[in-house]
């Protein structure tokens, strides 16, 4: 069974404000795809895709083996803070 995920959420910060930058509010999303398409080891065609639908706010598709490599990476990922990270794993905690 497949379920779906949309990562196009803003940061909020401590404050419970969301992050901004130039161009308005930071995504949860713009963070994790290039973190995605970064890495160096694993099934390239998959991240690549997955990185690719998150950087452009798709929605994304992932069967339950999916979802868990996912959620693992985003938990073992040293390139993200804690802050991004949970509110990351939320989406999961959506369904």
């Amino acid at each position: 069974m497949s379920s779906i995920f949309n990562f196009n959420k803003p940061v909020i910060g401590l404050d419970g404000n969301p992050l901004m930058d130039a161009n308005g509010p930071i995504t949860i999303g713009s963070i994790l795809a290039p973190i995605i398409a970064s890495q160096s080891k694993g099934d390239a065609l998959k991240l690549f895709g997955w990185a690719l639908a998150i950087y452009k706010n798709e929605d994304l598709i992932l069967d339950k083996s999916d979802k868990q490599t996912l959620k693992d990476f985003i938990i073992s990922s040293e390139q993200m803070t804690v802050l991004v990270k949970a509110q990351l794993l939320e989406v999961f905690n959506q369904q």
